[in-house]
């Protein structure tokens, strides 16, 4: 039994340093433990148990009850030496979940040449390999959101260039921290990105974008904001930004490289 317990020590601190570097690797986005993994700390979890609890009848046990327990401890001894084999997982613990494009908005039907005509002039932006910001401005109420979604839309359903879209409501009200919460949703919506430090944020985020291929729509923008303190990185064949304000400025403060100008409402 003293030796049955030894092992089983040996082989709790193994299934701990696997939850601690399941725990690290888990943190990113778009990741999740592989079922052996899995299945291998629940059987270590069990069999812990089993024992704990065999150790007891042992300790309290008279000569018959250690009698019939040699056996339980022998099996428990041949258990503990597979799982602690089968505990050598080679590469890494969790696998990649594709993340979802994205949900599509249904703005409504777009209609009037004007409309149309905007709404390809933003997609020629997107589509120049170039071009990584775009600001579209006009005064409120002119469909600039309207234009925003539909692109969104059409980036979910059928874009090969982008692997999804997000499109997130500045508003009036909107700060560094609210902008990355939301983003942080879309990417990861068990909320591994935001459950650190406030400060820390930035830095999830971009470890979150790289290598991603998406568009992001910050929409009403009404100041300017730096994307390195909200942690969008923003790169050829990577991540784009649409920028909707009422302002040219704040579009060029965001320098946002193509401005499109939206004068009137949609028909």
């Amino acid at each position: 039994m003293v030796a049955l317990k030894v092992n089983t020590r040996q082989l709790s601190a193994r299934k701990a340093d696997i939850i601690s570097k399941l725990n690290q690797e888990g943190r990113r986005p778009g990741k999740r433990t592989k079922e052996e993994v899995g299945v291998w700390i629940q059987n270590v979890g069990d069999l812990e148990v089993e024992v704990d609890e065999l150790g007891r009848v042992v300790e309290q046990g008279h000569f018959l009850s250690l009698l019939m327990s040699q056996h339980r401890v022998t099996d428990c001894d041949i258990q503990v030496e597979k799982l602690f084999e089968k505990g050598k997982f080679d590469g890494s613990l969790t696998m990649d979940v594709t993340p979802a494009r994205g949900y599509e908005l249904q703005p409504g039907e777009l209609v009037g040449q004007d409309s149309q005509t905007k709404r390809d002039e933003i997609w020629d932006c997107l589509m120049n390999e170039e071009v990584l910001r775009v600001g579209v401005w006009g005064q409120a109420g002119v469909g600039k959101t309207f234009l925003a979604k539909h692109i969104h839309d059409q980036i979910v359903r059928e874009c090969t260039r982008f692997d999804g879209a997000c499109l997130v409501n500045v508003s009036q009200e909107g700060t560094v921290g609210t902008i990355q919460n939301d983003i942080a949703k879309y990417l990861d919506p068990n909320g591994c990105l935001t459950d650190v430090s406030a400060v820390y944020w930035g830095a999830r985020l971009r470890e979150a974008l790289q290598g991603r291929r998406l568009l992001i729509i910050l929409d009403d923008v009404r100041i300017s904001y730096s994307l390195e303190e909200v942690g969008i990185a923003l790169e050829r064949n990577g991540c784009k930004l649409i920028v909707t304000s009422r302002s040219r400025e704040v579009c060029e403060q965001m320098n946002c490289r193509e401005l499109v100008h939206v004068a009137t409402a949609p028909e």
